[in-house]
C-alpha cells in the first residue's frame, strides 16, 4: 500500500497529456505516409475493409501511415466523447482508450467502433445509468466492432457494396454493444474479477451466435472486397520499432517531469488483484508504469527475432493501457513465463515427432506471432499473480498458451478479443481450484 495519498492530477492536465500522445500518433501518421493522397486513401481501406481478426491495418493499406493516422483520430474521438459525458480519466477509461488506440492497428476504426459504443450508451439509457458510468465499457465493448464491418463491408448475400447492406451492419453493431453492456454486468460473478479483459469474455459470447448466424442466412461471411486474407507485415522492426518506443518514451519522460518518480518504485513491487491504479498510486507514476509495461514485451519481440506488425501494436499498446488499471511487472512476467513454456514445450515436442529438430523448432514456436500475441496479451489475467503468488501465475500462462490458438474458430476471428475469451475461459475454470486448494497471497 502506498505510505501517502497520492497528489491528483486535473482532469484537464491528464486529457492534455493524452491529446499530446495523440499528436504523437498523427505525426507519425504524416511521417510514416508517401504523401497525403496515400494517407488517406489508406485510411479509406481501412474504414472500408470488413476488419476481421486477420487484419494487419500496417500492412494492408499499403503504407504505415495511415494506420497510426486511424489510431490517433480515435484517440482523440475517445477523449472527446470522455469530456462531453463528464467521464474523469482514471485506470479503466485509460485502459480502455489505449486498447481502442492499440487495435486501430488490427480491426477497429473510426468507422466501426461507434455502433457497439451506441449499443452500450442505449442500454445506460434504458437502465437510467449517466453515460460518464459507462463510458469505459463502451470503448471496452468495440471488441466486436467487425459485428458491423463483416457485414457492410464483407458479405454477398445482399448483393454486395449496398445501403441494404450497411443498414443490417448498423443493427448488428449496436445491438452487438448492448448484448457486450449486459453480459459484462454478470459474467465477473462467473470468474470473480479475475481476468482484467471481462469485456473479452461478453465479445467472444456474442462473436460465437453471430458467427453462427450469418453463417445460418447465407450472408457470405468470407467473402472480401481486397486480397488481403492473412497479410501481416514483417520484416519491418527497424522501422517500426522506433515508433513504439517514442511512445513509450513520451509516457515515462511525462510521468517522471510530473513527479512519478518516487511512487513507481512501489508500483515495480507491487502485487493486486488488479484496481485503478492511476486513485492508488497517482497519475504521474502510472504514466511510467505505462511505458514500462510497453518496453518490456517488444524488448522480448526485438529478442528473439521476432516480427513487429499489427496483431502486435495491438496487444503491446493494451499492456499498456492496462497498466493504469491491474498490471505491474510483477504480475505480468509470470504469466509471460507460462505462455513462453507452453510454445517451447509445444514446439519441442513437434520438432521431435517429425524430426525438424526440437531446439530449433521451440525456438521458432516462441517467436512465431500468435505466441508472442498470447504472450502479452496474458496481462488480461494479472489478477491471478496477484491473489495467488507467482507460480499460480505462471500455470495459468501456461493454460491460456495452449486453449488460445483454438479459440478464434469459435467465433469466426468476429471478436478481436479473442485473447481475453481465452484467459476469462482459464479463470474461470481454475478459480474453483485455486478456491478450493489455492492460499491468497498478502497484497503488497
Amino acid at each position: 500500500m502506498s505510505e501517502s495519498e497520492p497528489t491528483p492530477a486535473s482532469e484537464a492536465k491528464k486529457h492534455c497529456v493524452f491529446i499530446g500522445l495523440a499528436m504523437v500518433l498523427l505525426v507519425m501518421a504524416v511521417y510514416y505516409s508517401p504523401s497525403i493522397e496515400e494517407l488517406l486513401s489508406g485510411w479509406y481501406i481501412i474504414l472500408t475493409h470488413p476488419s476481421k481478426l486477420d487484419f494487419d491495418g500496417l500492412a494492408h493499406p499499403g503504407n504505415f501511415g495511415s494506420a497510426f493516422l486511424n489510431a490517433g483520430s480515435m484517440l482523440l474521438a475517445i477523449l472527446l466523447v470522455y469530456k462531453l459525458t463528464k467521464t474523469k480519466l482514471e485506470g479503466p477509461q485509460i485502459a480502455a482508450a489505449l486498447i481502442v488506440v492499440g487495435f486501430g492497428f488490427y480491426g477497429k476504426n473510426l468507422l466501426n467502433i461507434w455502433f457497439p459504443v451506441a449499443g452500450v450508451f442505449i442500454h445506460a439509457v434504458m437502465q437510467k445509468k449517466p453515460l460518464s458510468s459507462v463510458t469505459a465499457l463502451a470503448f471496452f465493448a468495440t471488441a466486436i466492432a467487425p459485428s458491423f464491418s463483416v457485414i457492410a463491408f464483407g458479405h454477398t448475400g445482399i448483393t454486395g457494396f449496398t445501403w441494404h447492406g450497411y443498414l443490417l451492419g448498423t443493427v448488428f453493431g449496436v445491438f452487438s454493444g448492448v448484448l457486450v453492456s449486459m453480459l459484462s454486468a454478470y459474467l465477473p460473478k462467473i470468474h470473480q474479477g479475475y481476468t482484467l479483459f471481462n469485456a473479452g469474455y461478453a465479445a467472444g459470447l456474442v462473436g460465437i451466435f453471430y458467427f453462427v448466424l450469418l453463417h445460418k442466412f447465407d450472408l457470405g461471411y468470407y467473402a472480401f472486397p481486397y486480397d488481403y486474407y492473412y497479410d501481416f507485415v514483417s520484416g519491418e522492426n527497424a522501422v517500426l520499432g522506433p515508433a513504439l518506443f517514442i511512445i513509450f518514451a513520451y509516457l515515462i519522460i511525462i510521468g517522471f517531469v510530473m513527479g512519478g518518480g518516487a511512487g513507481i518504485r512501489e508500483m515495480v513491487k507491487y502485487r493486486s488483484k488488479g484496481g485503478n491504479y492511476v486513485d492508488k498510486f497517482g497519475f504521474a507514476p502510472v504514466l511510467i508504469n505505462m511505458g514500462i509495461m510497453g518496453i518490456i514485451p517488444t524488448a522480448y519481440v526485438f529478442l528473439v527475432g521476432g516480427c513487429l506488425n499489427g496483431p502486435l501494436f495491438a496487444c503491446v499498446l493494451t499492456a499498456v493501457g492496462f497498466a493504469a488499471n491491474g498490471v505491474t511487472l510483477r504480475s505480468l512476467l509470470p504469466t509471460m513465463a507460462g505462455v513462453f513454456i507452453a510454445a517451447f514445450l509445444g514446439g519441442a515436442f513437434t520438432g521431435l515427432l517429425d524430426g525438424s529438430g526440437v531446439l530449433e523448432t521451440a525456438l521458432a514456436s516462441v517467436s512465431s506471432r500468435g505466441v508472442m500475441v498470447s504472450m502479452v496479451f496474458s496481462c488480461g489475467l494479472a489478477a491471478i499473480p496477484g491473489a495467488h503468488g507467482t507460480w499460480a501465475g505462471i500455470f495459468v500462462g501456461f493454460m491460456h498458451g495452449i486453449l488460445v490458438p483454438n479459440t478464434g474458430a469459435w467465433h469466426g476471428w468476429m471478436s478481436l478479443y479473442n485473447n481475453g475469451l481465452s484467459l476469462s475461459i482459464v479463470a474461470t475454470f481454475l478459480l474453483p481450484i485455486y478456491t478450493r486448494w489455492g492460499v491468497e497471497k498478502e497484497q503488497v
